[in-house]
This record gives C-alpha cells, structure tokens and sequence, in this order.
C-alpha cells in the first residue's frame, strides 16, 4: 500500500542538514505501524514526506503504486482530500464551526450532497460517542472530544491512509486511552492502513508494529504479539536503549 524507496531529505542552507538517509519502509493495507524515536530524529520529516506536504530529495514515495509527488497542483490537492487523513495533536479544528462543520469539512470540499453529509456524520459521530456534541462549538468541548471529533473528521471520507502525529500528546491519560482505542477500532473496520508518529509508548503499544528511527536512519523495528503489554515493555526498551532526552519518554503512561 505503501513503499518508500531509498528516500532522503535534506534541508539546503549555509550548512545543509540531512534530515532522512535512504529510508526503506514497506507498509500493508490496512496495517497499524508506529514512527517513534528521539526529538530530532526525523520521525515528523518523515510523516510529512508522505504526507506530500514536504518533497523527499532523492528516492521516491509510491502509495497504491502511485508517486504523489509527481502530480500538478489540483490533482495533488484531490490527492490529499480523498486519499489521506490527518489528525494532529492540536487538532487542527475550525473554531468558527460547529463539532458537526469540522468533520464533513472533508465531503464539504468534495461538493456531496447535504443528505450524504448528513448520513456519514450521524453514523461515525454515534460510533465514536460525540453525538451529543455535534451542535457545539470548539470551546464548548474537552480535549479529548475535540480529538474525537479529529478522528471522525479524518475518517469520514474513509481514505486509504490515514496519517496521525502525536495526537494523544495534548490528551490526559484516561482521553489517550479513549483516542487510541478509537484509531485502534477504525482501523480494524475500515481497514484503513495507518501511520502514527508518537512519543507516547502507551499509544504506540497500540499498532501491528513499531519502527524506530534514530538520526534520520532506520534503528530497529518490533512487532505486536499475543500480548499488549509485553509490546510496550519491549517498546519502552527500545527507547532506553536508543537513548535521547528526558521529553522522549516525558508522557509514558503505564
């Protein structure tokens, strides 16, 4: 579904900084995969690479075959809309518009029919429990609807990737929980494949398989088991091992 190919990024300047050396990553449909390591590692160049949202050096993204990179302008911008899902850990929501606004944004710019719209924001809005919330504005809410509501928003259009960065990093313990368990059952239903960039061991306990990234280069890499709990044992001592600062394992929640 998605297949990085030798991809490097760097960043010209006075002193030019590599951000990312040869990157090989192959992703299935409908797999749950982790980015983690230390600030500064590249784990965000990365996500916005593929999210075309930055342009890769040298190597080549291909996401169902396809390079992104390759197109104009309005076809890029189709792209993005029909294709991908974003949820950010600010999450990134229009406060002059209703919880019900942000989340058919996507179909909105789309042009489906209000009937439609209406239809698919009832049906995830009751499968991620904000239907109460609908009406309310952004202020009127918690973190952790807001989040929910970014999900819904990221997954209405049901896209084939759906890219998540940090977005429990803003979030309580028990609302991080609620959010990966949501990203968690989405993934599961729609089959959407995702990545999720986090510092968060908890969240990342949560995918298929986690790959770690250190310097821009590709560290190491782990798979789920039977057992949850013991993947985030073994996440946590990748990070220790990888080393970093005292923020890289700042909100670990046990």
């Amino acid at each position: 579904m998605l297949n990085i190919k030798n991809m490097s990024k760097v960043y010209e300047g006075k002193v030019p900084y590599r951000a990312l050396s040869d990157i090989n990553i192959e992703v299935e449909k409908g797999e749950f995969v982790g980015i983690m390591g230390p600030s500064g590692s590249g784990k965000t160049t990365l996500l916005n690479t593929i999210a075309t949202i930055d342009e890769p050096t040298t190597g080549e993204i291909l996401i169902e075959g396809d390079n992104p990179h390759t197109l104009s302008r309005k076809k890029l911008a189709e792209f993005r809309r029909r294709q991908l899902g974003f949820v950010f850990q600010d999450f990134n929501l229009l406060h002059t518009l209703s919880v019900e606004e942000n989340i058919v944004l996507p179909l909105t710019l789309d042009g489906k029919p209000v009937k439609e719209m209406k239809e698919k924001v009832d049906t995830i809005a009751e499968k991620l429990g904000i239907s109460q919330i609908l009406p309310k504005r952004m202020h009127e809410i918690s973190g952790g609807q807001a989040q929910r509501a970014a999900v819904a928003r990221a997954m209405i259009h049901e896209p084939k990737l759906v890219l998540a960065d940090e977005p429990t990093g803003n979030l309580d313990s028990k609302a991080s929980k609620d959010v990966m368990e949501l990203l968690s059952m989405m993934n599961q239903e729609q089959e959407a494949t995702m990545l999720l960039v986090t510092h968060d061991a908890q969240a990342a306990s949560y995918c298929d398989r986690v790959i770690f990234i250190r310097d821009g280069s590709l560290y190491s890499e782990i798979h789920q088991g039977e057992s949850r709990q013991v993947f985030f044992q073994k996440i946590i001592d990748t990070l220790s091992l990888m080393g970093g600062d005292d923020n890289d394992l700042s909100s670990v929640r046990v």
